[in-house]
């Protein structure tokens, strides 16, 4: 009989897994983290209405040496709504990555995969993780297919930005209940052009659902056009269940951290954060824009970081996929970097549908990782 068992997680693993899914996050100079408080159940429920946590569990210690999560959210598949998974997490202790347990975990998640709730997952890996990629990617027994995408950028673009941009006829503006209607239409038909991205309808947003805890009507932001939308994305602040924390920070950052520190004394600045310290921040989600228009994205984003700014954030964070064309204009950003590998996932009967899928550029939404 195995030392080790899988199964789903218990409530009375929630802090265990809160220290587990701490995963560092290398950012350009700085590495950060999520703390999953105070429950990480509760935390993972943003990843989608459906949400398993499994664990592999040493029976002899009663430890969790492995844990992954399988989620199902409404997404645009062809331009059309469809059932999406995500598989997230997938820690295994290096000490059993070599032996059987890694197929026995994809086999439990098989399992669960038999609900036939969905025949595609998504999931990312961070790029520098070979390791990690090609143990995925080995094709051994039981594991399921992986194709990659490419590239996902994790953007942190810091708040207040000294970009401005010259005056338009576009004017951004803070929706409210009664936009409900023009939000659904617009991400119908701007997020439709893109691979997977969330589909949710309007009364989503006053309905409480786990998976869009906290995101409100008036966190909705509409780039208006004489008259028209032409743009939206949404802040979505999640530090109440999510925060980001400082761990330190990495090359010429770290080695001149405190003569940085003695020069903004000097200059009366307040001191950089230490590590250790939370960040206050926001998500910038669910961008969306027609005819992809960069002055459309630059007048977005710099009013929601500004919106963010004085809401007391430091940090605007968004994820878009290497392929995206609104990439381009939040390069101007300077933003703070993270890049990670994008992978489409699938056992044998989604081997169809997977080659049905359409050559349209991929949009994961960060919030929901």
């Amino acid at each position: 009989m195995s030392r080790f068992i899988i199964e789903l997680a218990k409530p009375s693993d929630d802090v265990a897994l809160q220290q587990l899914g701490l995963e560092p996050i290398r950012a350009s100079s700085v590495v950060v983290s999520f703390r999953h408080h105070p429950s990480f159940f509760q935390s993972v429920r943003v990843q989608g209405p459906i949400t398993q946590i499994g664990v592999a569990r040493d029976t002899q210690t009663g430890e969790i040496v492995g844990w992954g999560i399988r989620s199902i959210r409404p997404a645009y598949i062809n331009g059309r709504a469809a059932n999406l998974g995500y598989l997230g997490g997938l820690w295994l202790h290096p000490a059993v990555r070599s032996g059987t347990l890694l197929a026995r975990m994809f086999q439990s998640f098989y399992q669960l995969h038999r609900d036939r709730q969905t025949q595609l997952y998504l999931t990312t890996i961070p790029e520098q993780a070979y390791e990690i990629r090609q143990l995925f990617t080995s094709g051994r027994a039981a594991l399921p297919h992986y194709d990659d995408l490419g590239r996902y950028y994790a953007l942190g673009i810091r708040t207040p930005t000294s970009k401005t941009w010259p005056g338009s006829t576009l004017e951004v503006i803070q929706a409210d209940s009664t936009h409900l209607q023009q939000i659904e239409q617009t991400l119908s038909q701007q997020g439709s052009r893109r691979q997977f991205f969330p589909c949710f309808i309007a009364n989503d947003l006053l309905s409480g659902l786990p998976h869009l805890r906290d995101l409100r009507p008036r966190d909705f932001y509409l780039a208006i056009e004489r008259g028209h939308v032409v743009g939206i994305a949404a802040l979505w602040n999640q530090s109440a269940f999510r925060q980001l924390i400082l761990e330190g920070y990495r090359g010429w950052r770290r080695l001149l951290q405190g003569l940085g520190q003695r020069v903004r004394k000097f200059l009366g600045k307040p001191p950089e954060y230490q590590p250790g310290q939370q960040i206050p921040y926001r998500f910038l989600s669910f961008l969306a824009v027609q005819d992809d228009r960069r002055d459309v994205v630059r007048a977005l984003v710099g009013s929601l970081c500004q919106q963010a700014s004085e809401a007391g954030a430091k940090a605007v964070l968004i994820g878009l996929h290497e392929k995206d064309p609104l990439l381009t204009a939040l390069w101007q950003f300077r933003p703070y970097v993270h890049c990670r590998r994008l992978y489409l996932v699938y056992w044998e009967d989604g081997i169809q549908f997977r080659h049905s899928l359409e050559e349209m550029v991929p949009y994961v939404e960060l919030a929901t990782l």
